[in-house]
């Protein structure tokens, strides 16, 4: 959590009792830890600076941002809004956690595997998702559960994240604000088009629930070899396989299904297939120029 500080009035007694302050760096507070307690206002009680650990202790909490790179909630601190006019800054993810999903069509089911001893599956598109250590399924996890409950899906991200750091990344959810926090953090990013990016970004793409990017479910990994509205017709070709597939329609949404299945759409087919003959005739009929 970063809050963004006006520089205090000069002479202010804060800037005296704070030797980061007093030093004069940029006034950018960093909140490691978003319940940690500022301080009381000013007035009979005592001022945020000399009650606030990092502040009155001078630690190095100011730092300087040289890009673009975080978003995030705001701080929220009544105490030390009171004391000094702030700006509320987002921090922007770009390294959250991204797991990897294969899609197996034949069976029916998503699957990610983290080693040879725990892979995950689900078959409701992550509605419910099964743990599988050495063969065995040991937990079934659904996101009706809440962040806390022992089978909860948000938990066990956090431990993936914690056990296979380097393989995954760090789990850096947003947590959910209130709406007029999240219209403003939507203000504070114009450029950004796809939902409110709840369980953070790679990439700058925004991740769903099971942590994939918005490249693999819009197919970004192919080139788009023909997109036909009228027809319901979409082909993805993989140029390195010279294969060609097709993706359904889905009535419910009146547009093309996403690459995976998702809990909103759990028996979308994803990707098919198309045979040899199939690719010919798709070539032919629309004039396609595969490379």
């Amino acid at each position: 959590m970063v809050t963004l500080l006006d520089p205090p009035v000069i002479g202010c007694l804060h800037v005296a009792l704070s030797p980061t302050l007093a030093a004069g760096k940029p006034f950018i507070l960093t909140l490691l830890d978003p319940s940690l307690i500022l301080g009381s206002a000013c007035g009979p009680s005592p001022c945020p600076v000399t009650a606030s650990v990092f502040l009155a202790a001078g630690r190095p909490s100011m730092l300087t941002l040289s890009e673009p790179c975080l978003i995030g909630p705001p701080a929220l601190s009544g105490p030390f809004l009171a004391a000094f006019p702030m700006i509320y800054l987002f921090i922007r993810i770009n390294t959250s956690m991204k797991l990897d999903w294969y899609h197996n069509q034949t069976d029916g089911f998503l699957e990610c595997v983290l080693d040879n001893n725990i892979s995950y599956r689900t078959y409701n598109g992550g509605d419910d998702i099964e743990k599988i250590e050495n063969g065995t399924v040991t937990k079934i996890f659904s996101k009706q559960y809440g962040d806390n409950h022992e089978l909860s899906w948000e938990k066990e991200k956090h431990w993936i994240s914690e056990s296979y750091t380097d393989e995954v990344g760090i789990y850096e959810p947003l947590p959910i604000p209130k709406a007029e926090m999240m219209e403003s953090w939507l203000l504070a990013n114009p450029d950004w088009k796809e939902a409110f990016p709840a369980f953070g970004v790679y990439n700058g793409e925004y991740l769903d629930r099971l942590q994939r990017p918005s490249s693999v479910q819009i197919g970004l990994d192919m080139h788009n070899a023909l997109e036909n509205r009228e027809d319901k017709i979409k082909l993805d070709y993989d140029p390195e396989s010279k294969t060609l597939y097709k993706r359904e329609w889905c009535k419910e949404e009146d547009n093309f299904y996403n690459v995976q299945p998702c809990c909103v759409f759990p028996n979308n087919p994803g990707r098919i297939k198309l045979s040899e003959s199939e690719k010919k005739e798709f070539i032919e009929k629309y004039n396609l120029s595969l490379r």
